[in-house]
């Protein structure tokens, strides 16, 4: 992990090198908007072995130092990434999945997702950080936990659907919610390895098909409703 981190520029810089972070306009909003966004699109063009404190710099037309003064560390910069966009995905899908009903409009949420809602770039980028990291870093966890409100949104969405059902009784609901945020996780990942590759279109088409059936089964496992 420690060649990984010098390699990504992780450590924490020197005090010379914190002298040079700038003055105090450096703690702004904008200016950790600013790098959260050339993280995002460095992240996107270059890959994550591409990633480096200096290549985001570069993009985003500022001193790497800042990264460290705002962040901390690449880590601390690569969870806000995360954190920005789960937050930018609930704004958006927030109210829509409150009124979803089916599992089918479910499915639409997540087509809607994977063609890009509300930015692609913010997706594939998480993806890529998912993807490129060491299970041994303590990252993952880390992101998981950040991640969890949307699976607890999903989850909720899912519970709402089946509450009418007894199949609940049958069907372990959290692990459900948690496979569907995963699926598409991995669709996300697979669709950028061949972009004309139209599979994963078809995958979300059959999902469709498959939460129509699904939606059959629940009403036929309806709970009965009191006299």
């Amino acid at each position: 992990m420690a060649a990984l981190a010098n390699l990504w520029g992780m450590t924490t810089p020197d005090k010379s090198t914190k002298a040079g972070r700038g003055g105090k306009g450096s703690s702004s909003v904008e200016t950790r908007q600013r790098i959260i966004d050339a993280t995002i699109d460095t992240l996107n063009n270059e890959g994550m072995l591409g990633t480096t404190a200096r290549s985001i710099a570069r993009s985003g037309g500022f001193n790497q130092a800042l990264i460290y003064y705002h962040f901390e560390s690449l880590e601390g910069l690569f969870l806000e990434v995360v954190r920005y966009v789960n937050d930018r995905r609930l704004e958006h899908f927030g109210p829509r999945l409150e009124e979803v009903s089916t599992l089918g409009e479910l499915v639409d949420v997540a087509i809607e997702l994977h063609k890009g809602v509300p930015e692609a770039r913010d997706t594939s980028a998480v993806a890529l950080l998912v993807a490129g990291w060491s299970t041994g870093s303590g990252f993952g966890p880390r992101v998981l936990e950040t991640q969890q409100p949307w699976n607890d949104a999903v989850s909720a969405v899912v519970k709402r659907i089946m509450s009418e059902s007894s199949l609940p009784d049958l069907v372990p609901v959290d692990e459900l919610a948690y496979a569907i945020s995963a699926l598409f996780l991995g669709l996300q990942l697979l669709s950028r390895l061949d972009p004309d590759d139209h599979t994963t279109d078809q995958v979300f088409d059959s999902l469709a098909g498959g939460a129509h059936g699904v939606t059959n089964l629940l009403n036929a496992f309806s709970k009965p409703k009191p006299a």
